[in-house]
């Protein structure tokens, strides 16, 4: 994990999460543009997200779903103001999936990941607080498709051959699961590859399994710079519940949707 010592005003945030973290040391651990993560350590850790208002309102409500299954940190406090999204989560204890030496056992890291990615997909759809998220995910292929806004890592045949075939498709999408969303190597917390929870869950909620499977495929290959594991991960998740087009599809999916 990215973690870089910071000096924070902690004055600049909402008086409920400045009492639990005043007098911490921050450290900046963002992986992302689009939202902040801080590491608070103290007497106890936490994590503190930041993005704008509105943007954390469905990972809040994942967070605290796999939570209540023991999947995933407790939410401590979730706030906004008039411009930001506050959510101070507890630190699960142990290293993502590219720290801690796990990157080192490429064999047993597949294995796990995989395994792991059956835990949430085996949560009862029905306490999901985020419903029809196929439908929402073809929406955004769509409304994307107007800023011409793709990655070319993903869909190399280019933009108008993978929406030909993300229309000839489309109709083999389904809600069969409670997904992840974002199911990649840094967002998996382990201690020695036992695993203690799930993080950035803001694109979960009841949807095609495909998308996670997808996922976790590409980020083995991505941070493991092979396909050599990539049936490791399956074969651990489960092969009869695969489907290759579905499969195929979701990867049309994460490439229009840039």
């Amino acid at each position: 994990m990215i973690r870089t010592r910071i000096d924070f005003d902690v004055r600049t945030l909402p008086e409920s999460i400045q009492k639990v973290i005043t007098g911490s040391t921050i450290y900046n651990s963002s992986c992302s543009v689009k939202a902040k993560t801080l590491l608070i350590d103290g007497k106890d850790k936490y994590y503190l997200k930041i993005n704008k208002r509105g943007y954390l309102l469905r990972e809040n409500a994942m967070t605290a779903f796999l939570h209540s299954y023991g999947l995933a940190p407790a939410v401590v406090v979730y706030e906004n103001d008039s411009k930001h999204d506050y959510l101070l989560t507890e630190a699960l204890p142990g290293e993502d999936g590219i720290s801690g030496g796990h990157l080192d056992n490429p064999e047993r890291l597949a294995a796990v990941f995989g395994e792991s990615l059956g835990l949430i997909h085996a949560l009862p759809p029905d306490r999901c607080p985020h419903k029809n998220r196929t439908a929402e995910m073809i929406g955004e292929v769509y409304e994307n498709a107007k800023s011409g806004s793709v990655d070319l890592y993903i869909i190399p045949e280019g933009e108008s051959k993978a929406m030909e075939r993300f229309e000839k498709l489309k109709h083999r999408a389904v809600d069969d699961v409670v997904f992840h969303g974002d199911y990649c190597l840094p967002n998996i917390i382990m201690n020695s590859f036992s695993l203690t929870g799930f993080i950035d869950l803001g694109y979960g909620g009841f949807g095609d399994r495909h998308n996670d499977i997808f996922w976790g495929t590409w980020t083995l290959q991505y941070n493991l710079k092979t396909d050599a594991y990539r049936d490791i991960f399956l074969d651990a998740y489960g092969r009869k519940d695969i489907d290759d087009e579905r499969l195929e599809l979701c990867r049309l999916i994460a490439g229009l949707t840039g």
